[in-house]
């Protein structure tokens, strides 16, 4: 019995013998083996002694493919050494879960531990820790006074002498508790001097320019109002001088209005006696020209009616010609036809007697057909 016999089927009586007595190495490592799968994962001696042993009976196996007893014995081989690699695969999984339980256990008791021993020194650290913080707050609080009272000390271009005031009033007014500075109390008074100092100085500029400003605008104010006095006689002197030239102009107009009018009644009157003469002569000359064009219009009307007699035998003539070229195409139209006619009947009547017919038959037949008296035959032209 193989090593595969061994691990993959219930042990029968030749089985047990043989474990009883083993005669080579390769049978005992493969009964260890199928008593023990696990084996192989502890001991690598006995893991090479197990693929040695596998790899003699594939060696010694000889596999036939022509029968089905010999493939199903080649899949049968296959399967025992894959059950042979479920059965360690198995076993390993095994050792693992109970080794993943001890680790657990441990792990378990590790954190109760440690976590009861962090809550201990956090316990007994507390008070120090509670000291820490509240200095790290206190420090951190002084250090943003010493700044807040440095910013103040910057004077920007947006400040007025009004706001440089107030916060001069708030750096003063801001306290310096020696209990709370401790060692940067020293540090917090320089600021606070520095700051006022910086800031009575920038007062004091900006009182003095705004002082300067205020003066330079009401000078600019008096200027203003008196430009605008000024303007205002500049602006009643051109009113008046317009008021002048107005009536200057008004005079003028009038006056250029009563010439105008004088002037138009004597063109009128002018214009009147020329049309006068004008409307006679252009009397006189219509009656003459209605005169003339009488006489033409007689003279056209003499020529209408000659031209209307010339066009009238002229359209006759050309009526007459178009009547003989109608009748002449006409007539060579037939002739044509009949000159077309005869020369498909000579066609037909010579080739009837190209077939055999006589020619006096073959002429009885091309009137027949043309006739239509012969069923089914016709003849195009």
């Amino acid at each position: 019995m193989t090593l595969f016999e061994t691990l993959t089927e219930e042990p029968d009586m030749a089985t047990a013998a043989a474990i009883e007595a083993p005669s080579t190495r390769s049978t005992d490592i493969a009964l260890a083996v199928a008593d023990n799968p696990a084996l192989v994962l502890a001991d690598p001696v006995k893991r090479d002694d197990l693929l040695s042993h596998i790899k003699s009976e594939i060696a010694a196996f000889e596999p036939d493919l022509s029968t089905v007893k010999g493939r199903d014995a080649i899949k049968s081989f296959a399967y025992k050494i894959t059950r042979t690699k479920t059965a360690i695969d198995d076993a390993g999984k095994k050792l693992n879960e109970e080794a993943r339980a001890r680790i657990n256990a441990v792990d378990a008791a590790r954190r109760e531990v440690r976590e009861e021993l962090v809550a201990l020194a956090e316990s007994v650290r507390r008070p120090l820790t509670e000291w820490e913080q509240a200095e790290k707050d206190r420090i951190e609080t002084c250090r943003g006074v010493i700044e807040a009272l440095k910013r103040d000390a910057v004077v920007t271009l947006d400040d007025t002498a009004e706001t440089v005031r107030k916060r001069g009033a708030a750096v003063w007014n801001t306290p310096i508790d020696a209990d709370q500075f401790q060692d940067m109390a020293e540090e917090a008074e320089a600021a606070k001097a520095a700051t006022i100092d910086t800031l009575k100085v920038a007062l004091a500029r900006l009182e003095r320019e705004e002082a300067e400003r205020a003066e330079l605008e009401k000078l600019r104010a008096e200027a203003a109002e008196r430009e605008r006095a000024e303007a205002e006689k500049r602006q009643a002197e051109e009113i008046e001088r317009k008021r002048v030239q107005a009536e200057q102009a008004e005079k003028e107009r009038r006056e250029a209005a009563e010439r105008a009018e004088r002037e138009r009644i004597a063109t009128a009157e002018r214009a009147a006696a020329e049309k006068a003469a004008r409307d006679a002569r252009e009397q006189a000359e219509r009656e003459k020209q209605a005169e003339i064009d009488a006489a033409n219009r007689r003279a056209e009307e003499a020529e209408r009616a000659a031209q209307a007699e010339r066009d009238r035998i002229a359209a006759e003539e050309a009526q007459r010609e178009q009547a003989e070229r109608v009748a002449a195409a006409e007539k060579a139209r037939r002739e044509a036809d009949q000159e077309h006619r005869r020369a498909i009947k000579t066609a037909a009547k010579e080739a009837m007697i190209e077939c055999g017919v006589i020619e006096e038959a073959a002429i009885k037949l091309v009137q027949a057909i043309v006739a239509g008296d012969i069923p089914s035959v016709r003849m195009e032209f």
